[in-house]
């Protein structure tokens, strides 16, 4: 008799733990702290909405394309560059006050051999989408000294939502 008392209760005591397991692995049955009630949830329904991503990183094989993005969303353009050369990345049109785009800082370049001198790499533009509706961003790559005809353009229309 004691034998299938002590029986059950381990049978009892392995049902329990298998039931905990079950619902701490179950998808949404996570912490109910006020960090996560909701904060994704407007972001979220946002982005089906108007089917917007809120953020977008772009290389130059998307020169000409067409793409959206969520007002408060980030941008970034990443062009390959060499500084060592003289040449740099522009904005062709860099009115401030026509823009739905804000450049969020200086552009970033990340050498593709940094132990090599005068080695190219990748320049990034990261941009904030601050306004609704649609423009065109073109940046131009020009040689030293600023001349008139860029050696590359990166041109793409992107609408704001």
């Amino acid at each position: 008799m004691v034998r299938r008392m002590r029986l059950w209760a381990r049978f009892g005591l392995l049902t329990l733990l298998v039931l905990v397991l079950v619902l701490v692995s179950m998808p949404g049955c996570g912490s109910d702290t006020p960090a996560d009630l909701g904060s994704n949830q407007s972001t979220d329904t946002t982005a089906e909405e108007n089917g917007a991503p809120e953020s977008l990183r772009l290389a130059e094989a998307d020169s000409g394309g067409s793409f959206e993005i969520q007002a408060g969303g980030t941008m970034d353009i990443a062009l390959e560059a060499n500084p060592s050369t003289g040449y740099f990345w522009e904005l062709a049109d860099p009115d401030p006050e026509a823009s739905l785009l804000e450049q969020v800082r200086e552009p970033i370049f990340v050498s593709d051999d940094p132990n090599s001198v005068g080695s190219g790499g990748i320049l990034t533009f990261t941009f904030r989408a601050v306004d609704k509706g649609e423009m065109i961003i073109k940046l131009v790559y020009l040689p030293p000294g600023g001349g008139d005809a860029p050696a590359k353009t990166f041109q793409i229309d992107i609408t704001v939502r």
